[in-house]
């Protein structure tokens, strides 16, 4: 399994995102002052924007990607798509999903800068957590992709939460999702653990020894891929200490982490891109 495939519009990537809208995400990250979902949600709807940029040229949004998003725990037991009842979808597609766009500003070399942040989805912290139903959704999905994509570079998966499911063992549902493959390699999936604790974010670990002692941090470890040599070395441009084995999992990120984390996984992928 090689991770180089070409990304072409005839050969596009896939980038599903699974978030968490659990009741426990209205609790704010460790030593942060925002709630996890509001993070989860801001992350997400920027490296949305990104790939779409990524992929404007001068004759406009070239599809060299799909997307998918899929939400759990916004209800009961249900996980739903977040792009409007769609399933995947070409990134050109994605501007006419747009829910609003809110202007931001943000410090560039001291002056600050007004710009327009679209927003695809919503912060949410309603209800349970069912992960393995969403993990399972996302496995249907891919699964049908794969069937028209054999040659393309393989999907990867996005999961960000606070880590507990509770509707099954998460551990088991993610490895028969990274049991599909195309020629170039199997699924990828990385996992985004938004965490309470006050503690130092883990970033990238290669060991479980590395993992602090949180109930789902092993298990979250676990779900996670090895990264491939591209993005091993994109990676350790950002974090200069990523070992050899590391994996896509990240441990009580701040905002800027998980921007960090989302477009590692983008920029190897987009580096592809013909």
């Amino acid at each position: 399994m090689t991770y180089d495939q070409e990304i072409s519009r005839d050969r596009p990537g896939l980038f599903v995102f699974l978030i968490d809208q659990s009741r426990s995400m209205s609790h704010k990250i460790g030593g942060g002052v925002r709630s996890k979902a509001e993070e989860a949600a801001d992350a997400v709807n920027n490296n949305l924007n990104e790939i779409v940029n990524r992929c404007t040229k001068s004759d406009g949004v070239r599809n060299y990607f799909d997307v998918g998003i899929i939400g759990y725990g916004a209800k009961r037991d249900t996980a739903i798509s977040l792009l409007k009842d769609a399933t995947i979808l070409p990134i050109s597609d994605l501007e006419s999903r747009i829910l609003t766009v809110e202007k931001r500003k943000q410090q560039i070399e001291g002056e600050e800068i007004e710009y327009d942040f679209p927003i695809w989805f919503n912060p949410v912290a309603a209800s349970d957590t069912p992960m393995v139903k969403a993990i399972s959704m996302a496995k249907d999905w891919i699964s049908q992709w794969i069937d028209s994509h054999k040659e393309s570079f393989p999907p990867i998966v996005i999961n960000i939460t606070d880590g507990e499911a509770t509707d099954g063992d998460p551990v088991e549902a993610m490895n028969d999702l990274r049991s599909l493959s195309t020629e170039d390699g199997y699924v990828l999936t990385w996992n985004c653990h938004l965490s309470g604790a006050t503690v130092t974010p883990v970033l990238f670990p290669n060991s479980e020894t590395s993992l602090p002692e949180e109930k789902y941090a092993k298990q979250m470890f676990q779900m996670s891929s090895q990264l491939p040599e591209a993005m091993l070395a994109i990676a350790r441009e950002e974090y200069k200490d990523i070992e050899r084995g590391a994996r896509g999992y990240v441990f009580n990120a701040q905002l800027e982490d998980l921007i960090k984390l989302l477009d590692i996984g983008t920029r190897a992928v987009s580096s592809l891109m013909r």
